[in-house]
């Protein structure tokens, strides 16, 4: 979908026309092959992963307990957070400690040195959002049953294991084919994160993780049958530089693929990053990384209005 081309020409009428062609040719069900946002059948809670447990009050990567709350009661069911370890070997929930730090005034070195649980636990987020540690994590989906848990930064499937006490209501992005076997043979659903599709991410590079060839199509394919895989994950980038068939092919595979960095250019001003994806990249795809759930409250909303 090269969206930008209308940038080559100074017409506004054609330009206009242009426009108009490009999101009929990339309607979400122009080829069948997505679920149409019409359907009242459709459970829209599956294409929906709160982002960092999802914005609150204009903030986003926050992680926070009142994230989790406010996504939950937009109707929001699958809920990221970003999971990292404290100084003393605590899982805790952190984007990256540079932020963190800077985002709950911290008074010491704003570095990426790791905190313990304890001054973790001691620092409020914005001056009001509560951290969470794994404990507060379990907690909170033992008072949920219905959500899950998708992690992300942690590539360690039996430490999850150990501390996270609902086996059967995680998804972990993974970014080693070592870490997708552990988690098959321990029951919990891996998601192959983009760096095993494509060779190499920026996130797995600063998790230290080394970048690979890039596979063939055929390879991946073949690769996520064998392992009877059903979740992946990958930068929205990849659905606007020429993957398009291939990540077509893989929906229709029955892949589930989520997408984040939902905020790179939106071709059509005056909607949110989650409603264009909606609207015009669900060939693509089969969610979403949202930080925006107000879409999924307005379609749960419709949906009632139907029935």
């Amino acid at each position: 979908m090269k969206h930008f081309i209308i940038q080559k020409f100074s017409s506004k009428k054609t330009s206009s026309l242009i426009l108009v062609f490009v999101i009929l040719l990339s309607s979400c069900c122009k080829d069948h092959d997505c679920k149409c946002p019409k359907d009242d059948k459709i459970d829209y809670t599956e294409f929906f992963i709160a982002h960092a447990g999802g914005a609150i009050d204009g903030y986003t990567y926050t992680n926070c307990l009142e994230a989790l709350n406010l996504s939950y009661s937009k109707g929001c069911r699958l809920f990221e957070l970003d999971l990292t370890l404290t100084t003393d070997g605590k899982i805790v929930a952190v984007h990256d400690w540079i932020n963190f730090k800077k985002i709950t005034n911290y008074s010491g070195t704003i570095d990426d040195t790791p905190l313990t649980e304890k001054e973790f636990l001691s620092l409020k987020i914005y001056d009001k959002y509560t951290p969470l540690n794994m404990k507060a994590i379990n907690l909170w989906f033992r008072n949920h049953p219905d959500a899950i848990l998708v992690t992300d930064k942690i590539n360690d499937p039996k430490r999850i294991y150990d501390d996270f006490l609902f086996h059967k209501r995680v998804i972990m992005e993974l970014f080693t084919w070592e870490a997708v076997d552990i988690a098959i043979n321990l029951g919990i659903k891996p998601m192959v994160s983009e760096n095993l599709i494509f060779g190499s991410s920026k996130k797995s590079i600063e998790m230290g993780i080394k970048p690979l060839p890039p596979p063939r199509n055929s390879e991946i394919e073949q690769i996520l049958k064998d392992k009877r895989i059903e979740y992946i994950c990958m930068s929205r980038y990849y659905c606007i530089i020429g993957s398009e068939d291939f990540l077509r092919k893989l929906k229709k595979n029955g892949i589930k693929n989520y997408v984040y960095h939902l905020g790179l250019p939106v071709p059509i001003s005056g909607q949110t990053a989650e409603k264009y994806v909606w609207n015009y990249e669900m060939n693509f795809c089969y969610g979403m990384y949202a930080d925006d759930l107000d879409l999924l409250t307005t379609l749960l909303n419709e949906q009632k209005t139907k029935r």
